[in-house]
């Protein structure tokens, strides 16, 4: 089975060094969260990045990257001769559409729905409550023309999901393990397969819920860059491929030019993406989720970058990597100085725990408006994140316990409070200043809504 080979230093795979150690520092500098990265140039993986409590082998949650991986399932049925692009979704889901479907709702195609282009309302893709979520998405009906407007739409995907379901009667997850997984050796340690959330009809979501790490990911990213060949097979269809990584619809609705990561084209499920070479030309593409989940594919440079992060503001998280990364390949091979700096750094890649100066914690019992508590004791502070489960944080150490990574530490009478889950992008970084004996806590961090308000000690 093909492998992606690692090598003693970037330059061996084409890559500078330099390029890599110029990442790290303006990463450092604009003090963005990516938890792992791998770089890959000509088949070869030239770094692997993992900034510690995260690393690039536990699986990580990937929002909208998951729709990627959804379209794959569909070119597998087009393949297979159980779907083709313009199957429409009522005549392969009849049952979810309302007694007298309009005409807009009739047009939708499995094309419409994988380039975000179906029309639907967005009202469509809010919550869904109980079972028949694809019924619920379809009664919204179509604002547009299918074919005529760009609105990106989960639940879209969703509805792909559906499809590839009852034409295959096999999950998109169990589909893909033979035709995706366990070629590209993406299954888990154990044998088993990736999980894919699934909605309360047993539907895998599609557009989100999937959890690969770095370490999966890659395969993937360098058979699309292959043109889905893997071992020397084709893997990937390659009509899916053609259709998926190259635009398909215009995602600015004529309203934009075409100079911004989210109106340069999308396709099935990946956005075409800024390049600095002509259109058209070695395309750039990726799939991402929220959170800044990537697969980068740089075809002029024989490059996937892919990447699970916590920094919500996608489009600084994509500029660090088009700026340092893929322009590593650019730069001249770094001299040995350079190279054993970068192994160093490789080595001790790490976020930072709150310090603690040695002030005992102030013991005791602190509620909150909300009814929420925060136990400090001697050498741990304990907080409930939810009914089953409770945040311990010691006192000037991390420690792991049920999936997270917790440490608090006291600095200049304040306490200092931080919390990492190992496989998602959520934080909680809180401090509470005892000024004047009136305690108050201040939240902030990943996915978290800042504030701040006043503890009470019983």
């Amino acid at each position: 089975m093909q492998q992606l080979e690692s090598v003693r230093f970037p330059e061996e795979a084409g890559v500078s060094s330099k390029g890599i150690l110029n990442y790290i520092a303006a990463r450092e500098e604009a003090g963005l969260e990516h938890h792992a990265l791998w770089v890959l140039r000509h088949g070869k993986v030239a770094a692997k990045l993992a900034f510690a409590p995260y690393d690039d082998h536990t699986p990580h949650m990937l929002f909208s990257l998951s729709k990627s991986f959804c379209s794959a399932a569909a070119g597998f049925a087009v393949q297979e001769g159980l779907l083709d692009w313009h199957t429409r979704l009522i005549d392969v889901l009849p049952e979810v559409f309302p007694e007298n479907p309009s005409d807009w709702q009739k047009m939708i195609t499995m094309h419409h729905l994988l380039t975000m282009g179906a029309g639907l309302k967005p009202e469509s893709d809010g919550g869904k409550r109980g079972l028949d979520w694809a019924k619920q998405v379809v009664a919204c009906g179509c604002d547009h023309e299918p074919g005529t407007h760009f609105a990106y739409n989960s639940m879209s995907t969703y509805l792909v999901s559906c499809m590839v379901q009852k034409v295959t009667g096999q999950t998109v997850r169990d589909y893909l393990i033979p035709r995706l997984f366990k070629p590209l050796g993406m299954m888990k340690p154990d044998g088993t397969a990736p999980d894919w959330d699934c909605s309360p009809d047993g539907i895998n979501v599609g557009g989100w819920g999937l959890w690969l790490s770095c370490e999966q990911l890659a395969p993937f990213g360098q058979c699309l860059l292959q043109k889905g060949i893997w071992d020397g097979q084709q893997v990937l269809p390659p009509e899916w491929l053609e259709l998926a990584t190259n635009a398909r619809i215009d995602n600015g609705n004529g309203d934009h030019p075409h100079d911004h990561d989210w109106n340069m084209g999308y396709g099935y499920q990946f956005w075409m993406c800024k390049t600095d070479h002509a259109p058209g030309q070695h395309p750039r593409y990726r799939g991402d989720g929220a959170f800044s989940q990537f697969i980068i594919v740089d075809e002029k440079r024989d490059m996937v970058i892919c990447c699970v992060s916590g920094v919500p503001d996608i489009g600084k998280a994509l500029e660090l990597i088009y700026t340092h990364l893929l322009a590593a390949a650019d730069l001249e091979p770094a001299g040995e100085a350079d190279r054993a700096a970068l192994q160093q750094q490789l080595a001790s890649l790490a976020y930072p725990w709150p310090v603690h100066d040695g002030t005992p914690l102030p013991v005791g019992v602190y509620t909150g408006e909300d009814g929420s508590t925060l136990t400090i004791e001697a050498d741990r502070v304990i907080m409930p994140l939810d009914k089953e489960q409770n945040a311990l944080f010691p006192v000037g150490r991390a420690e792991e316990s049920g999936g997270c990574a917790a440490c608090c530490g006291m600095q200049n009478g304040e306490l200092k409070l931080l919390l990492r889950v190992l496989n998602a992008p959520f934080s909680l970084d809180m401090s509470v200043r005892f000024d004047n004996g009136k305690p108050m806590l201040t939240i902030a961090g990943v996915a978290q809504e800042g504030k701040t308000y006043p503890l009470t000690k019983q």
